[in-house]
């Protein structure tokens, strides 16, 4: 029991503490209950455990969820045992109860939380149950509703009373609402939302439980008001931008209503002046329309409306089913209902079209932009309609961005009439005057400005008619420019041409638009496929450098994406000197730098490779920090196309920048070029790369077998090192020098080293020529050895000959099994063993195949030798037998190669202990030599 309190009760738990599992819990729990202890246990312990249990209740494992009275031991608890256990939570809470302790606050919400668990549980299968446990949930709630507004402790039992849409639960729900829009402090964001979910989608809410909610409405304006009276001053500023702040115009304005009616504290975001008039402006609206003392019972269902209104906009629906009211007899409230209607169903109309319109990348049929239009058009006149001494006052800055909110909807349907009516209605109004005596006097100027030429513009009005409109209004420079990049930003996500002319009439005009502004019209026109003005761009004067290289950037990507389909390369080369030159003066060129390399890769596969490596030179002197990975996957472009010189040039110009990446690059590029065919380069680059040997000291010869005379080559190979050295020469296809290391070769060395470098010669010499071309390659270096140097052929030579006549292009089905007949009347195996072979002496043979005579085996004008040696399986027969095999599968021999392999199959079944041991045996020559590895 000790243990357990420590564990209970650490703040942190040290290496020896003792760690429990929920079943160990639940085991000493009902020992220590069967044992009658529990009462030593304390009831402080008891709530601990009933908090750690629900909070290990309401995780799922992999993750801990913090709520609200969470335990700080539940992360301690294994993930296995995060599953409900409310069963456990349920017995303590009654054990704790029948020992006369009283439950705490968090017992009753946990005991509250675990009632909702077995609701959920019960709500499809025993409705008895749960109804049940919905009533001992409500018991809970009733305790300890009051003691946060933390949204776990009403959310959860909101859900439950909210799943039957009955009346009475309806005004269950309304009376807890109420209560806790009577209580001081902020209402929480996740309360809020499914509050106006809830008034939204239960349009049966009775009308009592209406009365009730806009009763404690009323009470909570009320105490706000008492309490403004003798707050603090406001606020400091937190963001001073007036132009987000006026980015919108009607939801901004809901918003403000929105805190004025459920907050407690006034709306004061920041301490500009124009800021203060909304909240002044949003309190004075709230409270006429809420805040009634007399014909509460008759203005109901008004009020209600509009806060169904404001709900909707909050839960940005359209639907909503509901009856229509009277309207006030006060003249002062009738004003302030049509305020709040005005701007709600203002917000309410830009949440549907908004994300249709907006962009241009949709259009309504033409009778839905009809009853928008009969909509709006009904608005306007009811709030042109009311009489300014017969409303709360209204700022100026209120009017102009309801007038802003007007514009714009009526430009996205195309109702000039009401554009015009709602422009000529601002002058009118006053609503361009600037009284300096105010402290913000321009405030939503330029909201206005922008929305009336846009909606001009978006009615098909010419953009100078539409500008001197605007002129008439108003003649300050920085909202009329404000207004011009508004305008062609905007036209820029769907219209970027048109954008374009925007920029030119503007400018013509003497109003020169932003950076800004015309960099993004750069980009769009970029987006949208068109690739003809990147040279106008790029050197605009308004740009700085920064924004021009967010318009390169824009269309290299596409070049990038798309290649000549968007831009014609010669294009692209003659501008990206520029974009070089201009990667030094931006800041952060990173991104420019990027793009500008994957652009040099698609010039090299558009066969732009020349013009590329010199631009890519150019870009290396001017920026010092393009790195390894870059020049890697440069150096590999320019040899997957071949380009091989050019990417040897590349190697060159990068070796003072990356020395440690030459090796490497060195490989890269002597590789590609063996593949390529450009065997030369390739051979420069690995006789470049080999260690240098030191100068001989002396005038003797060093011999050949010395390891001084090799200095780079491994002293643990078995092979000499004459013979590592040839390796290398023939690999690197440089067979002259080759043939001048065998001279010497044969000189100093003994018959056998001799013999093992000519065939190092013969096969590179094979491998080195085309098919076509084989045959006669290797027949000639092989009578140039024998002639010349007295080489001596062994085995290993004639079958290098033999794949050189079997991979030639001249082979049919025919050649090849009488060339397969011949082999086996040189003494090689066909799977019979005859007694004399093995006594030594090789008996004559019938052809293999015996309707195809044996040929004789020629290699051009050479004739492959006879030789007298004695045949090892594993070192001559397979692998001479399995060329054969591959041949005749090549000739569409089937039935001839199965034949081989049946002869392969018979040797190594006869031998297979030395086949499963790795060890080579004679299958042709003497007894003595017969079991030689």
């Amino acid at each position: 029991m000790a243990h357990l309190r420590t564990f209970l009760d650490s703040v942190t738990l040290h290496d020896d503490c003792r760690r429990y599992t929920v079943r160990e819990i639940r085991h000493c729990y009902l020992t220590w209950k069967r044992e009658g202890v529990l009462r030593h246990f304390g009831p402080l312990h008891l709530s601990s455990l009933i908090s750690l249990l629900g909070s290990i209740s309401m995780t799922s494992p992999g993750r801990c969820t913090s709520s609200l009275h969470t335990h700080r031991r539940v992360s301690d608890i294994p993930a296995a045992d995060r599953e409900p256990h409310w069963d456990l939570v349920l017995t303590i809470c009654l054990d704790k109860q029948g020992m006369q302790y009283p439950l705490s606050k968090a017992d009753v919400y946990w005991l509250m939380r675990a009632h909702i668990s077995r609701f959920w549980e019960h709500a499809d299968s025993d409705e008895p149950e749960a109804q049940r446990c919905l009533v001992a949930a409500k018991q809970c709630y009733d305790k300890i509703w009051d003691t946060s507004q933390h949204p776990d402790m009403h959310l959860p039992y909101f859900q439950v009373l909210l799943a039957d849409p009955s009346t009475e639960h309806l005004h269950l729900y309304a009376t807890h609402m109420a209560g806790i829009l009577t209580q001081n402090g902020r209402l929480h964001p996740s309360l809020r939302d499914q509050f106006f979910r809830t008034i939204v989608s239960r349009a049966e809410i009775a009308s009592y439980s209406r009365r009730t909610i806009l009763s404690a409405i009323s009470q909570r304006i009320d105490a706000r008001e008492l309490q403004d009276g003798s707050s603090e001053p406001a606020d400091k500023a937190h963001d001073g931008d007036e132009g987000r702040y006026l980015r919108v115009a009607a939801p901004r304005l809901v918003a403000a209503l929105e805190h004025a009616l459920l907050d407690h504290k006034s709306f004061r975001q920041s301490s500009v002046e124009a800021h203060s008039d909304i909240s002044r402006w949003a309190n004075a609206i709230a409270h006429c329309v809420f805040s009634i003392s007399r014909d509460e019972d008759r203005t109901i269902d008004l009020r209600w409306n509009c806060l169904v209104l404001l709900a909707l906009v909050r839960t940005r629906s359209s639907q909503w089913n509901g009856a229509s009211a009277e309207t006030w007899s006060d003249p002062i409230v009738r004003g302030a209902v049509m305020e709040w209607q005005t701007v709600c169903v203002l917000a309410a109309i830009e949440n549907v079209l908004g994300p249709a319109l907006a962009s241009g990348s949709g259009a309504l049929p033409s009778e839905v932009v009809q009853g928008f239009c009969g909509v709006l058009r009904g608005l306007w006149n009811d709030w042109t309609s009311i009489s300014p001494s017969a409303a709360p006052p209204r700022p100026l800055l209120v009017s102009r961005l309801i007038c802003a909110s007007f514009f714009q909807l009526a430009g996205w349907l195309g109702d000039r009439v009401l554009v015009d009516t709602c422009r000529e209605y601002c002058v009118s109004a006053g609503l361009w005057a600037i009284n300096e005596s105010e402290p913000s006097p321009s405030a939503g100027l330029q909201a206005l400005a922008t929305e009336q030429l846009y909606a001009a513009l978006k009615c098909d009005t010419f953009f100078e008619r539409a500008l001197v409109d605007l002129v008439v209004c108003t003649t300050d420079m920085e909202i009329l420019r404000g207004a011009v990049d508004a305008a062609v930003m905007r036209y820029a996500r769907s219209d970027p041409e048109q954008a374009q002319e925007l920029l030119a009439w503007a400018s013509h005009r003497g109003i020169a638009p932003s950076g800004k502004a015309v960099a993004r019209v750069g980009m769009a026109l970029a987006r949208h496929g068109i690739n003809s003005y990147l040279d106008r761009y790029i050197d605009h004067p308004s740009l700085t450098a920064e924004q021009r290289a967010e318009v390169v950037v824009a269309y290299l990507r596409m070049f990038v994406e798309h290649g000549r389909r968007f831009m014609d390369p010669r294009a692209v080369v003659g501008i990206c000197p520029k974009v070089v030159n201009l990667s030094t003066q931006v800041t952060h060129p990173r991104l420019l730098l990027d793009y500008l390399l994957s652009t040099l890769r698609v010039l090299i596969r558009e066969g732009y490779g020349g013009q590329a490596v010199t631009l890519f030179e150019d870009l290396s002197k001017h920026s010092s920090s393009i790195p390894a990975a870059a020049i890697s996957q440069f150096l590999r472009a320019l040899l997957w196309h071949r380009r091989f010189s050019l990417a040897r040039r590349i190697l060159t110009s990068s070796a003072h920048t990356h020395p440690d990446m030459i090796p490497r690059w060195s490989r890269l590029v002597a590789v590609f070029s063996a593949r390529g065919g450009a065997r030369k380069l390739a051979s420069a680059l690995t006789f470049a790369s080999a260690p240098k040997r030191p100068p001989p000291t002396t005038a003797t010869t060093v011999p050949l077998t010395t390891p001084e005379r090799w200095p780079g080559i491994s002293t643990t190979s078995a092979q000499p090192r004459p013979l590592q050295v040839l390796q290398r020469l023939v690999n690197a296809d440089r067979l002259h020098a080759a043939k001048k290391l065998y001279e010497r070769i044969c000189k100093e060395e003994e018959a056998e080293v001799r013999t093992a470098a000519g065939n190092m010669i013969i096969l590179g010499a094979a491998r080195r020529a085309s098919r076509g071309q084989r045959v006669g390659a290797v027949a000639h270096i092989y009578r140039t050895l024998v002639e010349k140097y007295g080489f001596v052929p062994d085995r290993v030579t004639v079958n290098t000959l033999f794949s050189a006549l079997l991979s030639g292009g001249e082979m049919d089905k025919l050649k090849a099994r009488g060339l397969f007949n011949a082999v086996v009347q040189m003494g090689y195996p066909d799977g019979n063993i005859r007694q004399g072979e093995v006594d030594g002496d090789v008996q004559p043979r019938g052809p293999f195949f015996g309707a195809v005579p044996a040929i004789v085996p020629m290699l051009g004008d050479v004739e492959i030798p006879r030789l007298a040696s004695p045949v090892m399986y594993m070192r001559h027969v397979r692998p001479l037998y399995k060329m054969f095999i591959k041949a005749f599968h090549g000739l569409g021999d089937a039935e001839a190669a199965w034949k081989v392999v049946g002869i392969i199959k018979a040797l190594e079944a006869e031998n297979a202990r030395r086949v499963v041991d790795g060890q080579d045996w004679v299958v042709v020559g003497t007894k003595s030599n017969r079991d030689e590895p």
